[in-house]
């Protein structure tokens, strides 16, 4: 009987702690902040930003503490995958490619890709990137694109920054003749760098979201918590904060979906 009863016990254990995920008292949240408005740090060291407000409330509403750790941007997809953060935010996007290997939640904002460049320059077009030097964020969908577009473009040189700042000073300083990359955070960023400019949109379709280790227990619990912020107007609260505009009807800001696949 005793030894029956330590076997219940030792299942009954394991089961408590095969569980214990999905009631976590805290998450830990990957973010890289050198990424406004997404996310970014204070002069105090404390993390800010859309995506920040956004994995705050849902942990609220999870009834569990959070913990922001900074790390870079490459460095997101070996800390999700390997278990050391359980989600990921710095408007990553949902890609086919991603998809293999990650978990995403439904996504929480539309984009599109862009090229930045001095308020002066001769770029108007696409077609104007031939012979230029364009930078791009080390990991970034606008790495991937020019990846798979540089030489269609004729672009002489693509340059990697692992930080945004970095590559718009070189666009400002003259070191680089553009910067591509995502729309809105290049938009926050020259708000403060009157010198440059957006000079071509480029309809990429990107969608970010929450990023997490495939099959990790508590995708589902945090994909319910950000269908309820876009019910109850949450979402679109974070995003007026942000942006100073309403998000736009039809946008994956203010309707529900489903966990990609």
């Amino acid at each position: 009987m005793l030894k029956r009863l330590g076997l219940i016990g030792v299942v009954i254990a394991a089961g408590v702690a095969f569980a214990a995920p999905a009631f976590a008292d805290k998450i830990m949240v990957g973010a890289y902040p050198a990424n406004p408005p997404w996310e970014y740090k204070t002069d105090s060291g404390s993390f800010e930003g859309f995506e920040i407000d956004v994995a705050n409330d849902v942990a609220k509403r999870l009834g569990a503490d959070v913990e922001f750790q900074d790390l870079g941007f490459q460095a997101l997809f070996a800390a999700t995958a390997s278990g050391r953060i359980d989600f990921a935010v710095s408007s990553i996007s949902v890609t086919k490619e991603r998809l293999q290997n990650q978990g995403f939640t439904q996504p929480y904002y539309d984009s599109d890709g862009t090229i930045v460049g001095k308020a002066d320059s001769a770029i108007k077009s696409l077609d104007d990137l031939k012979g230029k030097t364009i930078g791009v964020i080390a990991g970034s969908t606008g790495e991937a694109y020019m990846k798979e577009n540089a030489a269609k473009l004729g672009v002489a040189e693509t340059k990697s920054y692992n930080a945004q700042q970095d590559l718009l000073l070189d666009v400002q300083n003259g070191r680089i003749d553009g910067g591509a990359g995502e729309l809105a955070g290049f938009l926050f960023a020259i708000k403060q760098m009157p010198a440059l400019k957006i000079l071509v949109r480029i309809p990429t379709g990107e969608r970010f979201a929450m990023m997490t280790k495939k099959g990790h227990p508590l995708l589902e619990k945090v994909n319910d918590a950000i269908t309820a912020m876009k019910k109850d107007g949450t979402m679109a609260a974070i995003h007026k904060k942000w942006f100073g505009v309403d998000p736009e009807a039809g946008t994956s800001t203010v309707t529900p979906g489903p966990i990609p696949q």
